[in-house]
This record gives C-alpha cells, structure tokens and sequence, in this order.
C-alpha cells in the first residue's frame, strides 16, 4: 500500500514561460492554457502511479491562489487539495503517512540565470537561507518533507536550472525536464507528448525502485538561522512585524529556532504578510 503526495506548482510546466501564463489576469486565455497543461502533466503522473498500483494519492495545489487545478479534471480517485490561506502553503497535507512526495512544474529560485519565471515564494523575496546555504522552493520543500515528516521527494520537473538547483541538493533524484531556459520570460520548450511520455516512464522507474528512495531523504540537524532578503526596505519592513525576528539591515530579517517546523512556518507568514504591502506602495 503506498500513498503517494503530488504538489503541483505552474511556472515549471512545459510551454510556461510568461506571467500571463501565471495568473488569470491579466490574460485569461494564457492563464487557462498554462493550467490545461499542467493538468496534462499532473495526470501523467497520476496515471502511471494508479496503473503501479499506488493506493492513496493527494495533489496538492500550489500556485498562486492554489485554485488553479479543477477537480473535475483531476482523475476521481484522487484527492485533491486546493485553495488558500493552509497551512504549509505548498506542503499543506503533507504527513509521515505517506511513503513518497513528487512535485510537478517546478522552477528556479529567485536570481537564478536562465531560470523561467524563477522566484523564492514571493515577488518580493529576493533570498531564503538556512544556515548559510540558499534555497529555493524546491529544496525548502523537500527539506520539510525529509526532516519533518521522513518522506523523500523522489520524482520532480521544470525547467533545467531548476533541476540543476535540486539536484544539488538530491544528486540522485529523477526528474522530467519541460524545457531550457533562454531568459526569464523565454525558453526552448520540449515536444509535450515526449514531455508526457517522459512523465510515464519515469513516475514507473522510481516507483519500481522504491529500496532507493531513503536516498533522497535529506538531513538538516538544528538549531536554525532562517535569513530572509527582501527586494526594498518596505517588503523588509512590513515581515518584520512579525515577533521573534531580527533586523539585520534594510532588507534582511534574520530568525532563530531548534525546530524546523517553526522554520517553514515562519517564512510562510514572511511571504504571505507581503500582500499587505501592496497597498502602501
């Protein structure tokens, strides 16, 4: 019996590369579109996992509102996870319950050069470290799943920084790459049916090599120093009306804690405060 956990973000997914992909607005017919493939991608998956015999799978949406997968485009016997504010944001639903985490239509981390439409969280967050060491949603993700929950991220996909960025993190991971990054909004997008096809076949590989998953699990002892850097002083300012954080300088908060739990969370409250600024500036 493996129960299987899918968190779905969009900007990775083959043939994204615009922000008008990104959100309804303010281009709805680019927004449908995006989410049409992403469902193309999320399903591949899906089925491959169903035909191996997985018997429990949630997909959690990921992006944006987190309103972006329909359920009834998402096979009936899955569940899905949708909607926002939750806890753990793009983790939400996660537990030790399940034996394994694939995240779909991932991206870069903010900064990265060639990575499409690639960005920490939020906007406004220009860099997330943990004990000295930048990572982008790929790795702070993974990392809660692995010390958390002891639940290894074994199967990903997005562009190739992205999968550059993981790997460095899981050099063993498998992974779909959609496409290659030419500039932030360009890329050469790969055939999606070889995307799909790749999907398929590699959802069965690692599902057929389940003795190797432990692998992936990664391993981040406490106690933690979460450094938070902002784009402008009132992003900075705005996340530092949280209790517990520190002022470092005009764009950075730094936050102490032995538990990685609080971490996760702290930053989730980081970014999700940010919507506040946007009628400051």
């Amino acid at each position: 019996m493996t129960r299987l956990y899918i968190s779905a973000d969009l900007e990775g997914a083959c043939g994204v590369v615009s922000t008008h992909h990104c959100a309804a607005q303010p281009d709805r017919a680019a927004y449908d579109w995006a989410v049409s493939q992403l469902e193309m991608e999320v399903a591949a998956v899906v089925e491959a996992a169903l035909d191996h015999g997985v018997s429990h799978i949630l997909v959690n949406d990921s992006h944006y509102t987190m309103t972006n997968l329909m359920l009834d485009q998402v096979d009936p016997r899955v569940s899905l996870l949708t909607g926002k504010p939750k806890r753990c944001a793009m983790s939400a639903g996660l537990d030790n319950t399940f034996d394994a985490a694939i995240y779909v239509g991932y991206h870069a981390k903010a900064g990265t050069h060639q990575g499409v439409l690639c960005h920490t969280f939020h906007s406004k967050l220009f860099d997330v470290s943990i004990n000295g060491v930048s990572y982008g949603e790929g790795g702070i993700n993974a990392l809660y799943a692995s010390v958390i929950h002891g639940v290894p991220l074994i199967l990903t996909s997005g562009d190739r920084a992205y999968l550059s960025e993981i790997r460095s993190l899981i050099p063993a991971l498998e992974a779909v790459e959609t496409k290659v990054g030419l500039t932030y909004t360009a890329a050469q997008c790969h055939p999606l049916e070889t995307v799909l096809e790749a999907y398929t076949a590699k959802t069965r590989q690692v599902l057929e090599n389940r003795a190797s998953w432990k692998q992936n699990l990664l391993s981040l002892p406490g106690p933690y120093e979460l450094k938070i850097t902002f784009i402008n002083p009132l992003a900075a300012d705005a996340a530092n009306t949280i209790p517990g954080v520190t002022r470092l300088d005009g764009t950075t908060l730094l936050f102490k804690t032995d538990d990685f739990q609080t971490v996760y969370q702290m930053l989730q409250s980081c970014y999700s405060i940010l919507a506040y600024t946007q009628y400051l500036e």
